[in-house]
């Protein structure tokens, strides 16, 4: 028997007499930025609380075309975001804490540049917006891009005006009872829904300091059917559904604004199944065609509006009819890109999913993605 030491002793003999084969070295990696690839009209904006880690939030910027991930912003704890109106630049307000998930709270307000995602500025902010899930409307800009505008909660309610030139806070206008922004296409208004069925409207000088406000008449029932707050915006007119399933459109120009006469979503025969919209962003308006795109489910009830949807309802807004249903896998939340082909966004917030949709009045699903988050509630559309 050979010893097993003679038999290493050979192997290792052997290798040193081979040639081993030679390799041209290797490149020096580095890092480098890169910038989004152009700006096309189905760039999505996708916000994500992250419930699992709420203080690591992020906004993913996808291509709604492929679903590739374009590109990603990290918000921070309980962020809101928005673009400007041009979509030249993204705006987040967002909470840090010195423990990470405790201790001191200190905020700002983030300016990226949309075409690179890199940080622009960092604008001081007192502790005090809403911590909330990302809703349309928890922070806006005028209609001309002059003031960022946020919505603040602690719990007191109040609408803070940034100027975005200086940087700098304005105004802070309290708001009690009120919740979401509307602004209007002026730069000097802006509403809010109120919980008493109301809705205020803030009237603002040059500066962005508060000059009026007034109030409308009780146009809704809180308690018996509510309005949800995250809005279809055509200009100066906002189109909002509500928890039983009528729409109400409310033109937010003047100094009051001005609620119209509330129509059913659904015919006589389909209101007995109660059909009712749910989720988080339930309803969509492709502006030039005035179609409206509302996410409605079946057999709902008192505390099913977070439902996810089971059918998508399209709507010719001037007619005020229903011209096709489709159904869609459990979107919490619709957006539809604008100009000639519209494309619909179905979004499922569990699982940070997103089916797509040709628009128009015929509906016909295109592609799905997923993996897109943890809990997204909110997109924006290039």
């Amino acid at each position: 028997m050979i010893p097993k030491r003679v038999i290493l002793f050979s192997l290792l003999a052997g290798l040193g007499g081979t040639v081993l084969p030679s390799f041209a070295e290797l490149p020096v990696d580095t890092i480098s930025v890169s910038s989004l690839p152009a700006a096309h009209p189905y760039r999505l904006y996708f916000s994500d609380v992250a419930l699992p880690h709420i203080s690591d939030g992020k906004l993913t910027v996808i291509d709604g075309r492929n679903f590739r991930v374009e590109g990603m912003v990290s918000t921070g704890a309980f962020a809101q975001t928005t673009l400007s109106p041009d979509r030249s630049e993204l705006y987040v307000v967002t909470t840090y804490y010195t423990k990470l998930n405790r201790g001191a709270r200190s905020e700002e307000i983030l300016v990226y540049d949309a075409k690179t995602l890199a940080l622009k500025a960092e604008l001081p902010y007192p502790a005090r917006h809403a911590q909330a899930l990302p809703y349309l409307g928890t922070m806006r800009t005028s209609g001309d891009g002059r003031f960022i505008i946020v919505q603040n909660a602690t719990p007191a309610t109040s609408v803070s005006i940034v100027d975005r030139q200086s940087g700098k806070m304005v105004s802070e206008i309290p708001t009690p009872g009120c919740f979401i922004v509307y602004p209007a296409q002026t730069t000097s208004r802006v509403s809010t829904l109120c919980g008493d069925g109301t809705m205020l409207t803030l009237t603002l000088d040059e500066q962005g300091n508060l000059v009026g406000k007034k109030k409308t008449a009780k146009f809704f029932d809180p308690d018996e059917d509510p309005l949800f707050a995250p809005a279809a915006q055509d200009g100066d007119i906002y189109h909002f559904v509500t928890y039983k399933g009528n729409v109400v459109s409310i033109n937010v120009a003047g100094e009051v604004a001005v609620p119209e006469k509330p129509w059913p979503l659904a015919l006589p025969s389909e209101a007995k199944q109660n059909w009712r919209p749910g989720g988080y962003q339930p309803a969509t308006l492709h502006k030039d065609s005035g179609t409206l795109y509302v996410g409605l489910h079946a057999k709902g009830f008192e505390g099913s509006h977070k439902n996810p949807a089971q059918e998508i309802w399209v709507y010719d807004l001037k007619a005020k009819a229903r011209v096709a249903r489709v159904k869609t896998p459990h979107a919490t939340g619709l957006a539809v890109s604008q100009g000639e082909a519209p494309r619909l966004f179905a979004f499922n917030t569990e699982g940070a999913s997103i089916t797509a949709f040709d628009g128009g009045r015929r509906l016909k699903k295109v592609s799905a993605g997923s993996g897109f988050g943890d809990t997204p509630t909110q997109m924006e559309v290039q």
